[in-house]
């Protein structure tokens, strides 16, 4: 079997700075990996590189062995991707933007769990543009759980969530590394009790 992610000798350049520069990454099943380092020390770029929102300049990447420019498709079904600003569009439901990630990633039996993990109560049946910063987040996480991936990528998943809902949300990716998905996560020193709670591999992209 294929891992999650193998990322081989990526680089980006930005005008006269390079952000990566022969970036190697492995993550097997099961396998979390924080990437740390400052603002700027290129977390965002690397998970926008893997995520296909950043063209790199070289280099390969691949996800549950299909490799990313040649099988985009099949490489982005096996990637659940929560980006650190959450967007919802106008227009639907808490529900109804679960029903359609349900229908995209054939989710239907996921559904009861993905509403329960949201957390939403009532307001799941409010239109989605009208969530707090916290009450979108939740939502896209419930997304996550939504169909089977072999890879998480999370830019700053506990940014803006209360307390009750980051532990409620830690204990999901627990149990989703313990079934074997692999975690990719960008983190800052104050999501240690997460990083420790799932035991991640740190790569501090600043001393690369």
């Amino acid at each position: 079997m294929s891992d999650p992610l193998q990322v081989r000798g990526l680089g980006k350049r930005y005008a006269d700075k390079q952000v990566l520069d022969g970036i190697e990454l492995e993550l097997g099943a099961g396998e979390v990996v924080a990437l740390l380092g400052p603002n700027g020390a290129g977390k965002s770029t690397l998970i926008g590189c893997i995520c296909g929102t950043v063209i790199p300049d070289r280099g390969t990447i691949t996800i549950a062995g299909h490799e990313l420019t040649a099988a985009p498709l099949e490489a982005r079904r096996q990637l659940r991707y929560l980006a650190q600003e959450t967007e919802v569009p106008p227009g639907v439901t808490g529900r109804e933007l679960l029903e359609f990630h349900a229908d995209v990633f054939e989710g239907r039996a996921d559904l009861p769990g993905a509403l329960e993990l949201a957390g939403l109560g009532e307001a799941i049946e409010l239109l989605a543009t009208t969530y707090s910063v916290g009450m979108r987040r939740r939502l896209a996480f419930a997304a996550l759980s939504l169909g089977a991936a072999a890879l998480f990528v999370l830019d700053e998943p506990f940014a803006g969530i209360d307390a009750d809902s980051r532990t409620r949300l830690l204990d999901w990716l627990v149990a989703r590394r313990a079934a074997g998905t692999a975690i990719l996560l960008a983190a800052h020193a104050q999501d240690r009790w997460a990083l420790d709670a799932l035991a991640a591999r740190e790569l501090d992209l600043s001393k690369l």
